[in-house]
């Protein structure tokens, strides 16, 4: 367990990718509507939409690759039922996190309730070229992150 907290450590500090709602980052000088536009996605009917697509893109990256998911403790190849109940409730509670770790792969995918995108840690090019046709498949964006 140790050894596994220090690789998620570890992951958060690699370079990182997002999929997004938005084709790119809105800029802090944008005249937009952004706060307006997440605050309304994140507290309306609307946030099952998204939900629905981050469960989708995880049960996709289940078909290619090892996953192990972190709740209460990790759970190694969990069913669909457990990750969509996790994902559920998250959203419903409005508050926490999953860990979603590709082991064979040292890749870190991150839900968080309060994003209105999932943050993907260390992927290879070959996840992000897969990862990029997966968002897209789902109406979302891959991109570089701009977080430092």
């Amino acid at each position: 367990m140790e050894q596994t907290v220090s690789k998620i450590e570890e992951l958060l500090e690699k370079p990182c990718y997002v999929i997004d709602f938005l084709p790119e980052q809105v800029k802090p000088s944008s005249r937009g509507q952004f706060f307006d536009v997440e605050c309304y996605l994140l507290n309306s009917d609307k946030h099952f939409l998204l939900k629905d697509k981050f469960v989708n893109i995880i049960i996709k990256l289940m078909c290619y690759y090892h996953v192990s998911i972190q709740l209460d403790d990790w759970i190694d190849r969990p069913s669909l039922q457990i990750l969509e109940d996790a994902i559920n409730t998250i959203m419903n509670n409005h508050s926490g996190w999953l860990n979603i770790l590709l082991p064979d792969e040292t890749v870190l995918v991150v839900f968080e309730w309060d994003n209105l995108n999932l943050t993907v840690y260390n992927p290879s090019k070959e996840i992000q070229a897969l990862m990029q046709k997966i968002a897209c498949s789902e109406g979302l964006f891959w991109r570089k992150s701009d977080m430092i």
